[in-house]
């Protein structure tokens, strides 16, 4: 009998990502004897920024076809299967991943019996498959977790037992079923599982709640395997990295490899949610080794009602308050992470959360779009909160993105994302984040109040492309596009911090100026700080002259890097005790007055070019906002008259 061929199909959003899942189906198939001496395996890894995804599938002779089948690429899936049945009708084909489990009748087709669909776990199904497609009298019905069209009629058999030792299954990268010279970008496992189950995730749902774990020497190993072979970015996989005591000895031995091989150059996971300080503690190990920049606070609302309509009240609110306060003492960064609108969720509720999180000094907001997709309890509850949705328009998606619930009509819901857009740029990147704090502080106006009334007043400006950027974005859904980049919010940074900053700084000053608190000196002070604390995103974003909005605060030079301003020993001792310094200058040098120098960092930033796609820059701005935005605000530092300095982060 002549050698089968197996092709593994995935299609992650990002390019050079290994390919996990098809190496854990290739490296259990290798167990089974019957099948390892019959069969060839090819993985093919094909991102969703290619071109010509299609005929590079097409052009692909396989006797069977896998594929891994996500939210995010699910429709292309859709549109392969005709063509590849057109161009190879004989050939066998496998449907796996949580967007097509348990939705047989959505994805086969009942006259092609060559196509059927893995639901759950797909490592054993996936072999018992194999053995019955070689099988003197092929029986599809002896295959566990598996649904097929027989003679016109829907089969789907008894569920696979889920895999309690996940040792069973080899490691594909220690085994070899991974070639590190293809890949730059590794996902990796240390367990399987989530305790939780939130109505609009799959996680738990999928899991059975149950967290089944690897060996702590096989993730060591492989952990170690990974920094070796330089591999410069590892996602954790795990629903829950910090619920299990070893993570943090996981996290140590991540940091000893950084340190003996350089690699990572970063990492990215999913936190336990209720143990902030075993959390604290491995951010911290892996903050120090320069392997994260800023940890991910999910906290998804602050409304109780909200958690309790989602199934998510079981997470304490008051942990993700510890772990925000615990991570603000350490120094560490973090971005919070928030879903508008969850069901339960309303415009004002909304607003509460956000100004009690600015209030306890959240870094950053990253907003995401509430999204049904296959599977998720919330798909069934539809009707019992109203939910209103609209396709996602990426070309390569089946995700439903909702725009109105029972709680929130679709004009709230774009208030809302609206909001977001104005939250992002005047607290998240500064450009009235002291300004909004002391407001806040003195009864005068909410962080939120002021994100709403900036936004009205940048709307009454004549042919702003700020606002109309972010009304054309709101109105199209389109902020989800760009196969799940979340590019959108990084444009209207863009055009704040570059392309229209002059014109953004217009808009902030005339809104100070019409609301009369220019006037007090004390949110005066504060305005010129912001004005002057705006990062500058890119290597070449010049660095601009603003004296003609400031009064407390004197320009003296600008050089390619640089302002220096003069301040009066009064203002100098106002801005410490607004600026986070790292030391304080003893009273009789603060009265003597000083200079201070603004230094923008932008050494390491990438440089801006007019000619190039501006996708480019709203994705790195987009990335700057999930908790980067430390590592590019500018330094302000005093020059004393003894010529001494003082860094003052900001």
């Amino acid at each position: 009998m002549a050698r089968r061929h197996v092709a593994l199909f995935e299609f992650p959003v990002l390019p050079g990502v290994a390919p996990l899942a098809s190496g854990y189906l290739e490296a259990v198939a290798g167990l089974a004897e019957g099948i390892r001496d019959k069969h060839d395996f090819t993985k093919h890894v094909f991102s969703l920024t290619k071109d010509g995804i299609m005929e590079a599938v097409l052009d692909v002779e396989a006797h069977v076809y896998g594929f891994s089948c996500y939210v995010w690429n699910s429709k292309l899936v859709r549109r392969i299967l005709p063509e590849l049945f057109a161009r190879h009708p004989a050939a066998h084909v496998i449907l796996g991943g949580p967007q097509v489990m348990h939705k047989a009748e959505s994805y086969l087709d009942p006259t092609r019996e060559n196509l059927v669909l893995c639901n759950g776990e797909g490592e054993f199904t996936f072999v018992q498959y194999l053995e019955q497609l070689i099988a003197e009298s092929p029986d599809m019905a002896k295959v566990k977790g598996l649904s097929f069209y027989r003679n016109g009629e829907l089969v789907t058999t008894a569920k696979q037992t889920r895999i309690r030792d996940l040792d069973e299954i080899p490691s594909p990268y220690l085994d070899g079923y991974v070639d590190p010279s293809h890949y730059n970008l590794a996902v990796f496992e240390t367990n399987r599982g989530c305790p939780f189950r939130c109505t609009y995730c799959y996680w738990g749902g999928h899991t059975n709640a149950k967290v089944h774990k690897f060996s702590a020497n096989r993730v060591f190993d492989e952990i170690t395997w990974l920094c070796e072979n330089r591999f410069t970015f590892i996602l954790f996989a795990d629903a829950n990295f910090g619920i299990l005591e070893r993570d943090v000895d996981i996290a140590r031995h991540l940091a000893q490899c950084k340190r003996k091989t350089g690699f990572p150059m970063s990492v990215l996971l999913n936190s336990s949610k209720n143990t902030p300080g075993r959390v604290t503690e491995i951010i911290k190990i892996l903050s120090d080794v320069g392997l994260i920049a800023a940890q991910p606070v999910s906290m998804q609302t602050m409304s109780p009602v909200a958690l309790k309509a989602v199934d998510r009240d079981n997470i304490k609110a008051t942990s993700y308050i510890e772990l925000q306060r615990t991570l603000n003492s350490n120094g560490l960064q973090s971005f919070i992470e928030m879903i508008w609108p969850l069901p339960g969720e309303t415009l004002d509720s909304f607003k509460a959360g956000i100004d009690q999180l600015c209030r306890l000094g959240a870094d950053s907001f990253v907003m995401y779009p509430l999204m049904l997709i296959n599977n998720v309890e919330m798909a069934q509850q539809r009707d019992e909160y109203r939910l209103t949705t609209l396709a996602d328009p990426d070309p390569f998606s089946e995700a439903e993105i909702v725009v109105a619930t029972r709680d929130v009509s679709n004009a709230d819901y774009q208030k809302g994302l609206n909001l977001s857009y104005h939250v992002a740029n005047l607290y998240s990147f500064k450009a009235l984040r002291h300004t909004m704090k002391y407001l806040d502080s003195m009864d005068i106006m909410s962080f939120t109040d002021v994100a709403h009334e900036f936004s009205e007043h940048a709307r009454s400006v004549n042919g702003n492309p700020y606002t109309a950027y972010i009304d054309s974005v709101v109105a199209s859904v389109d902020y989800y596009s760009g196969a799940g980049s979340f590019g959108a919010l990084g444009g209207a940074v863009h055009i704040a911090l570059h392309g229209e900053a002059d014109a953004f700084d217009g808009m902030l000053f005339t809104f100070m100026e019409r609301r009369g608190w220019l006037s007090d000196e004390k949110i005066r002070l504060r305005f010129e700080i912001d004005l002057l604390n705006r990062p500058l995103p890119y290597s070449n974003t010049p660095v601009r002259d603003k004296s003609d909005k400031l009064k407390l605060l004197h320009i003296e030079a600008i050089d390619a890097d640089c302002i220096t301003i003069g301040v009066t020993a009064e203002h100098l001792h106002d801005i410490l005790s607004i600026l986070p310094h790292d030391r304080v200058l003893d009273r009789e040098r603060r009265s003597l007055g000083s200079r201070l120098k603004i230094h923008y960092r932008t050494a390491d930033q990438i440089p801006f070019h007019s000619h190039r796609k501006l996708d480019i820059y709203h994705y790195h701005c987009q990335y700057k906002t999930r908790g980067e935005i430390r590592s590019i605000e500018p330094i302000w530092q005093i020059v004393v008259p003894v010529h001494e300095c003082v860094s003052l982060v900001t």
